[in-house]
């Protein structure tokens, strides 16, 4: 591999005699300007590519990043969960756009059965990368960042959304607890939702036992008969008149119970959360209630009204 050695001989073609020649101190240097030029030569070659060589590697970091954020979002978008963060690019829909009104982030904010209940952000960016930097930065903590008005979309609309590059990425966030007693939802490390306290003072209310023991047996995914044994704690907090185990429950009928769905069964459970003024039970009914063409919304509003309850119309 390295020229450290070379031999001069001479041979006579007529009788086939061969005798070295001597050494000198010109063989010492040819030797060295030999393996210099070669060195440098190669060290050329690596300069002239060193270039394309990194821009290759950028390239193959970027898309392989690329393709790892798509194939992430398209599982987060068939199995949706509320806090699900969809940034979207209007200049895929259908109309003009305003120069710097190109990306916006919505999130879900309630699922019922097969329907996803999205708000929208009230801020528009002009790229890609200015959202995400307003995101990690925390602007949606803000009070003010989200409409309150809700958007309802179906499984099928949401997938078909993302196929047409509307949406164009789907973020989970990950629930982390913050000092003691406080939570928040974060992507990336920042903070995006608002503060919450993690541990409040308990205070005894029929019902709430047995809901909050359902909610955790509904995320134990290694016991196999979860789902029976919280509809049956579910059932037991909405007897009791607790208004967030009727939400549960009505949720899942509306999800189905031993393969077939119950929506009247949902729609009854619901009512009854709904005149204690709790507002989930309340979009929740609303939802139904534009799915179903007998439903006349204005009547429940009334029966809302007529049975005392407080309640908020966005």
């Amino acid at each position: 591999m390295f020229p450290v050695k070379r031999n001069t001989q001479v041979r006579c073609l007529q009788c086939k005699a061969v005798s070295d020649v001597s050494r000198s101190s010109t063989d010492f240097k040819l030797i060295f300007s030999s393996f210099a030029l070669a060195f440098f030569n190669k060290l050329r070659l690596l300069s002239t590519f060193t270039g394309s060589f990194l821009m290759v590697m950028f390239l193959t970091f970027y898309f392989s990043d690329e393709q790892q954020q798509h194939r992430e979002s398209k599982t987060n978008i068939t199995t949706p969960k509320v806090h699900d963060f969809y940034y979207l690019d209007y200049q895929k829909s259908a109309g003009e756009v305003r120069p710097d009104h190109k990306y916006r982030v919505a999130k879900i904010v309630d699922i019922t059965g097969d329907t996803v209940s999205l708000v929208y952000g009230n801020f528009f960016y002009p790229q890609r990368s200015t959202l995400s930097t307003g995101v990690s930065m925390g602007h949606t903590t803000r009070d003010d960042y989200f409409e309150n008005r809700r958007h309802n979309f179906s499984y099928a609309e949401i997938e078909k959304l993302f196929q047409q590059g509307f949406i164009y990425r789907v973020i989970r966030p990950e629930l982390s607890y913050i000092g003691k007693n406080m939570s928040a939802y974060m992507i990336d490390g920042n903070v995006v939702s608002k503060l919450e306290i993690v541990e409040q003072k308990w205070l005894f209310v029929p019902g709430k036992r047995e809901n909050t023991e359902a909610m955790a047996f509904l995320k134990a995914t290694y016991i196999e008969d979860r789902f029976d044994k919280a509809f049956i704690l579910l059932k037991r907090s909405a007897k009791l008149g607790y208004a967030p185990g009727q939400t549960h429950l009505a949720e899942l009928y509306l999800t189905g119970i031993e393969g077939h769905k119950d929506i009247d069964s949902a729609v009854y459970w619901l009512f009854e959360a709904a005149k204690q003024g709790y507002q989930p039970a309340i979009e929740k009914y609303r939802v139904i209630c534009q799915l179903e063409e007998q439903c006349q919304i204005e009547d429940f509003y009334q029966a809302l009204k007529e049975s005392g309850a407080s309640f908020t119309i966005y």
